[in-house]
């Protein structure tokens, strides 16, 4: 097809070109030119200046016309990069804002959990409803990872941190089935265990997701900054 275009641009401008030639010639030998003095190389002359201005003129403005079509071209394949680039950082802006505000909610629904054990030691609560409110955080907990999981290709480490996340939690829950919620322990009249046992799993858990936040605050900056240079 490009081909077929450059050929058939190439005879009309051939016929253009050829066009004011031969009817310059033909005039040439025309009577009611005649009135017009001057012998013919004089004429071939003239018309042979004025077509080539004419010409060259056509040329420049082609050129220019194909400089600046270029010119505009890049400047718009530019602007489209620029552009994607652009959203690509707005992306992962959101996803890196997004994957911090679920660990914080994880990590708030965390501190619930472990003070569970601390009112039921101290009957502020009964079994019933510590279980009510421990599986009330447990199935938060579990939203918050399904949608963490999906933001793992956009945030750097995530996916490790949420399996060390996960074995953390699991190491709580053993402490509080184990020592409070299984069956073996639901008999009112045994001895509560103090709630301190959780204390380091809850502490180291809660530590770490404060630290895989300060990560990600951290990619977050550094996109914001990328941000404000591709806005300028």
């Amino acid at each position: 097809m490009k081909t077929k275009k450059w050929l058939v641009g190439i005879i009309v401008l051939v016929f253009i070109l050829s066009v004011p030639v031969l009817l310059v010639a033909r005039g040439m030998t025309w009577k009611w030119t005649s009135f017009a003095p001057g012998n013919t190389d004089a004429w071939i002359g003239f018309w042979g200046g004025y077509l080539g201005a004419i010409i060259g003129a056509l040329a420049a403005g082609a050129i220019a016309y194909f400089v600046a079509h270029k010119q505009i071209n890049l400047q718009a394949e530019m602007d489209n990069k620029r552009e994607k680039q652009f959203l690509a950082t707005q992306l992962r802006i959101e996803k890196y804002q997004e994957a911090y505000s679920l660990l914080a909610e994880t990590n708030r629904e965390f501190a619930i959990i472990s003070l569970l054990p601390v009112d039921y030691y101290r009957g502020s609560i009964d079994l019933e409803k510590f279980k009510i409110a421990y599986n009330q955080s447990q199935d938060k907990i579990m939203a918050f990872r399904r949608s963490l999981i999906g933001l793992e290709p956009f945030v750097e480490g995530l996916e490790g941190s949420l399996k060390i996340i996960s074995e953390l939690n699991t190491k709580m829950d053993t402490i509080i089935y184990n020592n409070y919620t299984s069956s073996k322990n639901s008999d009112g009249n045994k001895e509560i265990k103090n709630p301190r046992i959780i204390d380091e799993v809850h502490r180291k858990l809660m530590l770490y997701i404060v630290d895989v936040c300060k990560k990600i605050n951290e990619y977050l900056k550094n996109e914001l900054n990328k941000l404000e240079k591709e806005s300028c």
